[in-house]
């Protein structure tokens, strides 16, 4: 699920609060979001 979900932020397909919601879901940890939404913006 990570890397789907990691795909479809780099993609624009999902942003902060839908991220905030697998998180919420128990489908990554709130460290994998930081670790996702941290390579997006190195890009």
């Amino acid at each position: 699920m990570f890397e789907t979900l990691k795909r479809l932020y780099q993609g624009g397909r999902l942003d902060k609060a839908g991220l905030q919601g697998a998180v919420d879901m128990g489908w990554i940890t709130g460290e994998q979001m930081n670790e996702i939404m941290g390579e997006n913006d190195a890009d």
